[in-house]
């Protein structure tokens, strides 16, 4: 099921310019200034209700899971981002506290990626010292952010992810989702790659317009089983390619599964992970 184009989010427009760190000497580092990114939810609204959790599982086409908070929503209500407890029910540890869920910006998201702009963005990391800097700190925020998550949950401490938080922070980009997901839930000035990948999507998504009729099924039961990585049902027309399908690969003895299936040398999750 595809998106009505009238509804302003199509994903065949030319990504709009990414707005580059600028710095400030204002109490030290902030992101350079956005459209008002989406700020977070509102204390009363964060807790998922039976609604947010069935429109979640729909989203990502598959049952969503350990999900503490919704921290950003549509201007309509809906899940844009799942906080997620770092250690799973079934004793998996889980590194991505910000899950992106939206089909629309997980999809103007991967059109980023693919265009090059994590390149772009590793590349002045290594030669813009207040930008690595306040990327530093954003991976120092995340850390902060899941064990807030993790006492609300009740798993305690994770040892096997402490210090490790996600989308290649603090010195490297290897996820855009993982950026935006933590910009949305944290609101702007905090993650300042992440604000930049916000601004940039902005030709497909921005905060103050609904963009949710047909970007995903709403007919019938929610999704019972796992089929996709990303998943959403209206993705390959929204994309235009079809959806990446999920390889299940055996587990290394004593190790611990990735988003892919395969398990580290060290028995831990790398920061990529599934909702």
């Amino acid at each position: 099921m595809g998106v009505d184009p009238t509804l302003g989010n199509r994903l065949d427009a030319v990504p709009a310019a990414v707005v580059p760190w600028t710095g400030t000497a204002e109490k030290g580092r902030k992101a350079a200034p956005v459209q008002e990114n989406q700020a977070p939810a509102a204390e009363e609204s964060r807790t998922p209700s039976a609604h947010d959790l069935d429109v979640l599982s729909r989203q990502l086409g598959r049952p969503v899971r350990d999900v503490v908070e919704i921290p950003a929503r549509c201007v309509c209500g809906n899940p844009l981002v799942a906080a997620t407890a770092p250690r799973l029910s079934n004793g998996t540890p889980f590194p991505t506290t910000f899950y992106l869920t939206h089909p629309v910006i997980t999809s103007a998201v991967s059109r980023l990626e693919a265009g090059g702009l994590m390149n772009e963005m590793n590349d002045r990391l290594t030669v813009d010292a207040e930008l690595a800097g306040a990327y530093r700190e954003a991976h120092e925020a995340y850390l902060r952010a899941r064990d807030d998550i993790a006492g609300r949950a009740g798993t305690g401490d994770v040892p096997e992810i402490a210090g490790v938080s996600a989308g290649g922070m603090p010195t490297r980009v290897k996820c855009l989702h993982v950026l935006v997901g933590h910009s949305l839930a944290a609101g702007p000035g905090v993650n300042p790659l992440g604000d930049e990948a916000i601004e940039a999507i902005a030709e497909w998504w921005t905060k103050d317009r609904c963009y949710c009729a047909g970007a995903w099924e709403t007919a019938g039961e929610a999704p019972s089983k796992d089929l996709s990585r990303h998943g959403p049902q209206g993705l390959p027309e929204i994309v235009g390619r079809p959806a990446p399908v999920r390889k299940s690969q055996a587990s290394s003895e004593g190790g611990t599964t990735t988003e892919s299936g395969t398990a580290t040398e060290e028995g831990k999750l790398t920061e990529e992970g599934t909702a």
